[in-house]
């Protein structure tokens, strides 16, 4: 109970600096910046100011990132997003999805085999410290400058100083865990090999390139006893080794336990549904394999968000398809297309894992029609056509 009346303290500290961070910028702007319509032109520039100071959070967040060797998978402001790849990156404006934080944030792995600790206190940190930063350097400037620049940098640092102090204050909401609470949780020194971390370290395993089927097992058991969407998670992985092992029947037989899966709350199941789009799909190219039918491989099974998380899944599929209708020219062009997307990713678990795939499709054209049974490992030279 007294647990509970000091975070909503904490709550209510935290909304007042957020409030401050708008309303004092907007003051300064409106006692010294006249452009008309006030005050509504004051509060709009205290509201760009805002988002720069969110900007320069999460820039710290993502130099937090890369300083601990972390490997960056999205980068999200409002509704900007934006993903790293292996070469270049790619941006979209979505729609902020259900749970997710209002403002933004960092998705990243760690470099497995390291100290977690150390790396995720520094990458916490430097989102506020880069705000705190900022600020002092904005209020040390406007102090030696005059006139309407100067009350547009003193509101830049206001924006920022409040900005690293809200997101100092350690609070904790559904969907959101505060800097400041991250920060406590690490220095208590959680269990690093510890079933509540088995996520975390079998992202990092994935990401740096392990496949599915070399993951330890006993992470595996410790994510599929923990609430959704982390059960959901552990079933994609061993659907994944299934599917590396080209034994499709069992990769089928999971479409039963996901089906038992969707019993939970339909909240739950929102903040779950670009991955269970994506399990159904794979669960679909599965079925066309085992059975060498793809009628059930329609296009409905694909969509934006899909494409963006998963953007192999749709060439590789519409591979499958052709492999299985004889178009040998259409089947290398999407099999290619899904190869290179993979490639690209900083995942580095999906360039040998669709490069195997592949293989498989590309058996299916040479394969005997009346046998039930689908290719296992990728012959030599289907390995070679792809990887060349």
């Amino acid at each position: 109970m007294l647990f509970r009346g000091i975070h909503r303290l904490l709550v209510l500290l935290q909304l007042v600096i957020g409030a401050a961070g708008f309303f004092l910028p907007a003051l300064i702007l409106g006692e010294s910046i006249d452009v008309g319509l006030q005050p509504f032109s004051a509060m709009f520039m205290a509201f760009i100011l805002g988002v720069v100071s969110l900007c320069v959070h999460e820039g710290g967040h993502y130099l937090g990132a890369k300083r601990c060797g972390m490997t960056v998978l999205s980068v999200r402001v409002l509704a900007l997003e934006v993903q790293p790849l292996r070469r270049g990156w790619k941006a979209r404006w979505s729609r902020r999805a259900k749970g997710q934080p209002l403002g933004g944030y960092v998705m990243a792995a760690h470099a497995p085999h390291q100290p977690l600790r150390r790396a995720m206190l520094v990458f916490t940190l430097m989102g506020p410290l880069l705000n705190l930063l900022v600020a002092g350097l904005c209020l040390a400037l406007s102090a030696l400058l005059g006139g309407e620049f100067a009350a547009l940098v003193l509101a830049l640092g206001v924006c920022n100083l409040t900005t690293g102090l809200a997101n100092l204050v350690p609070t904790v909401a559904p969907g959101r865990v505060s800097d400041g609470a991250g920060v406590l949780a690490w220095l208590f020194k959680p269990d690093e090999q510890g079933p509540a971390l088995a996520n975390v370290r079998l992202m990092a395993l994935v990401v740096a390139g392990a496949q599915a089927e070399d993951l330890p097992g006993a992470d595996l058991v410790h994510l599929s006893a923990q609430p959704m969407p982390a059960a959901l998670s552990a079933l994609g992985y061993r659907l994944y080794a299934w599917q590396n092992r080209a034994d499709w029947a069992r990769a089928v037989t999971l479409g039963n336990e996901l089906e038992a899966m969707l019993v939970s709350p339909p909240l739950v199941l929102k903040q779950c549904a670009v991955l269970l789009s994506i399990l159904r799909a794979e669960l679909t190219f599965s079925r066309a394999m085992l059975e060498r039918d793809a009628r059930e491989l329609h296009d409905y099974l694909f969509n934006e968000e899909t494409d963006w998380y998963t953007p192999s899944l749709r060439p590789r599929c519409l591979a499958l398809r052709a492999a299985l209708a004889g178009d040998a020219s259409d089947m290398t062009h999407y099999v290619e297309q899904a190869v290179r997307l993979a490639r690209n990713s900083q995942d580095r678990s999906q360039s040998p894992r669709e490069e195997r795939l592949a293989g498989y499709i590309q058996a299916l054209l040479t394969a005997p029609a009346s046998s039930a049974a689908l290719p296992g490992p990728v012959p030599r030279a289907a390995a070679q056509a792809v990887s060349n």
